[in-house]
C-alpha cells in the first residue's frame, strides 16, 4: 500500500516542480514572495488533512525539534528556486537525488545507521551523473550553478528528512505534518517586518487573480505529494521512504515535454532528441545509484 502513496507522491511532487519553474520564472520576482503566498495556502488547505487523520497536540518534548524543520522546510526554498532560474526542471529535481548521499551520513550520527560499501558505490554514481547533468563546458569542467544551489538544499533536506524522522517516531503523521506547517507559515510572517518583501507582497495581492490559480494549483500539488511522503516516511525506513523519489525526474521531463508542446510560453525544458537522451541516461544512472543506497539502508 505504502508504495503506491509513494509514487502517487513522486506523480504530484513532477507536476508541482513543473509549475515551481513557472512560477519562480514568470509571475514572482521575489522567491521569499513566492514562499510566503504558498504557505499561506497550504494553511488554508490544512483541514483537508484534518478530515484525514484529525491531529492532536504535540508533547512538549518534540515541539522544538517540529519548528526547526519548519524552519529548514523554509530555508531550503531559496537555492531551489534559484536552481530553477538556471537549469531545466527536470534536471533540478534530478539533483534531488544528490539528498540520498547525505541522508545515510546524517542517520549514521543521529539514529547510529552503518553506512556500507555498496551505498558508497551508490554515492558515487549520483555524484558523477548529477554532475555530467549541470556540466556547462566538457572542455573546462564547468558546472552549472544550478548543481551547487540543489548541494546546499540536499544537505537542508537530508538533515529535514532525518529530524522528520526522528519526531515520526514518537508523534503521529498527521501532527508532525500539521505543526510542521504552522511553524513554516509563523516564520513566513516574518517576511513581513522586511520592508522590501511587505512591498512585493502587497503588490501581489492586487495581483492576485492572475498569479494565485496557477500557485493554487501547484501548493495543491505540492501539499498533497509532501503529505503522501510523510506518511510514507512514518511507516518505513528513511532510505526506503524516499528512495521512490528517484523516478520523479522522468515524470518531471514527461510533464516539461508535454506542457512545452502545448504552452510553449509559459516552460521551458530542452527537448531536443540529444537532450533528451542523455537526461533519460544520466537519470538511470542515478536510479541504479539510488537502488544501491535504497538496497543496502536499512534506518527505521
Amino acid at each position: 500500500m505504502w508504495i503506491f502513496i509513494a509514487l502517487g507522491s513522486s506523480l504530484f511532487y513532477g507536476f508541482a516542480n513543473v509549475l515551481d519553474n513557472f512560477l519562480t520564472n514568470r509571475l514572482f520576482k521575489s522567491i521569499w514572495t513566492l514562499v510566503f503566498f504558498g504557505l499561506c495556502i497550504d494553511v488554508l488547505l490544512l483541514p483537508v488533512v484534518f478530515f484525514i487523520a484529525p491531529p492532536s497536540l504535540p508533547p512538549l518534548s518534540m515541539v522544538p525539534f517540529i519548528v526547526l524543520v519548519g524552519f529548514l522546510e523554509i530555508f531550503y526554498l531559496f537555492p531551489y528556486y534559484k536552481a530553477l532560474q538556471t537549469d531545466d526542471t527536470s534536471v533540478v529535481s534530478s539533483l534531488f537525488s544528490l539528498g540520498r548521499i547525505f541522508i545515510p551520513i546524517f542517520a549514521f550520527f543521529i539514529i547510529g545507521e552503518v553506512v556500507r560499501p555498496e551505498q558508497y558505490f551508490g554515492f558515487f554514481l549520483i555524484i558523477v551523473s548529477s554532475s555530467f547533468l549541470t556540466l556547462k563546458d566538457v572542455r573546462h569542467l564547468k558546472l552549472n550553478r544550478s548543481f551547487f544551489y540543489m548541494i546546499l538544499v540536499s544537505v537542508i533536506l537530508a538533515l529535514d528528512t532525518v529530524i522528520y524522522k526522528y519526531i515520526l517516531d514518537q508523534v503521529s503523521w498527521s501532527t508532525t505534518f500539521t505543526f510542521v506547517i504552522l511553524s513554516s507559515w509563523g516564520f513566513s510572517l516574518c517576511f513581513l517586518l522586511i520592508p522590501k518583501i511587505r512591498k512585493d507582497i502587497f503588490k501581489h495581492f492586487k495581483e492576485a487573480k492572475h498569479t494565485f490559480k496557477y500557485l493554487g494549483l501547484e501548493e495543491i500539488m505540492a501539499l498533497t505529494g509532501n503529505a503522501g511522503g510523510v506518511y510514507v516516511l512514518s511507516l518505513v525506513p528513511i532510505t526506503l521512504a524516499r528512495g521512490l523519489g528517484a523516478f520523479t525526474p522522468f515524470i518531471v521531463l514527461f510533464y516539461g515535454a508535454v506542457m512545452q508542446k502545448f504552452f510553449p510560453k509559459f516552460f521551458h525544458e530542452n527537448i531536443e532528441r540529444g537532450n533528451v537522451l542523455k537526461k533519460i541516461f544520466l537519470f538511470g544512472v542515478t536510479l541504479v545509484g539510488v537502488f544501491l543506497i535504497v538496497q543496502n539502508g536499512g534506518t527505521s
